[in-house]
């Protein structure tokens, strides 16, 4: 029995395509999607449309992750503080980019599956936890966008890495494949090279890389050196904040630690 796992495509509609011109000339039973499907490139609904035809295509496990969850959260009004020009302008964009029926198929996901196997019972989430692993063999998750494996209690930890916006400091697009028999078991990880000038100038087009809080840069970073830029730039403004002891939102602030954050890099 072999699967494809892939999460974390983050709108990145190119990746996802590429990826899939290679996973079509595999031999593979199933895919385990991890979640993390939309924001920071601006297709997600091409991307979820995408998914949904290759679910109906081949069989499917698909759960939702922490970007889902923030756009059901903002539709609920959850979040009435984020908004465009605040540092959730992101979750805000994508969401006034998605349909009606986008966002009910979100709803529709779990967020997390068991997958019986005569190999063991594979577990799927999108952050790492180790919670209800009993008689688990497998436990696949994303969120971390970087491939790896180890083993835990005699479980098998599995994080195919991300297809959208892998930081593994190797841009490309990755997914990994589990490959389990009675005799053996394989784990395969891919880094598929792809144009990465096509979501660049989908995001410029936008002007989400200088205009407000200018995530769109950050994302940009990302994309062509494979590191963490968004994750690095919240340290550091949460350590400004810190400093001058500033307990809202601010967007001179935020500019200050983006711009520290991709000069020192």
């Amino acid at each position: 029995m072999k699967f494809i796992i892939m999460s974390d495509i983050h709108g990145n509609i190119w990746t996802l395509k590429k990826c899939f011109k290679y996973i079509e000339n595999m031999n593979f039973d199933a895919i385990i999607w991890c979640g993390d499907y939309v924001t920071d490139v601006p297709k997600g609904h091409e991307v979820l449309e995408t998914i949904k035809m290759y679910a109906k295509k081949y069989k499917s496990y698909i759960i939702r992750g922490n970007r889902e969850e923030y756009i059901l959260q903002y539709a609920s009004n959850k979040h009435k503080d984020w908004k465009i020009n605040t540092r959730y302008e992101n979750i805000v964009y994508t969401y006034e980019s998605l349909t009606n029926n986008d966002i009910k198929w979100i709803k529709s996901l779990p967020k997390t599956i068991e997958i019986e196997t005569k190999y063991g019972k594979i577990y799927v989430s999108h952050i790492l936890n180790c919670e209800y692993v009993d008689k688990c063999k497998y436990k696949i998750f994303g969120h971390l966008h970087e491939q790896c494996e180890f083993v835990k209690d005699e479980t098998k930890y599995i994080d195919p890495g991300s297809i959208g916006l892998n930081t593994n400091r190797a841009p490309g697009a990755q997914f990994t494949t589990l490959e389990i028999t009675d005799e053996y078991e394989i784990i395969e990880k891919y880094n598929v090279k792809y144009d990465i000038q096509k979501p660049i100038n989908e995001i410029k087009k936008l002007e989400m890389d200088i205009k407000g809080y200018r995530w769109g840069k950050l994302i940009i970073k990302t994309i062509e050196k494979g590191i963490d830029y968004p994750q690095k730039c919240i340290t550091e403004y949460n350590k400004l904040k810190n400093k001058y002891n500033i307990t809202d939102e601010s967007i001179e602030m935020w500019n200050k630690a983006l711009d520290k954050t991709i000069i020192e890099e």
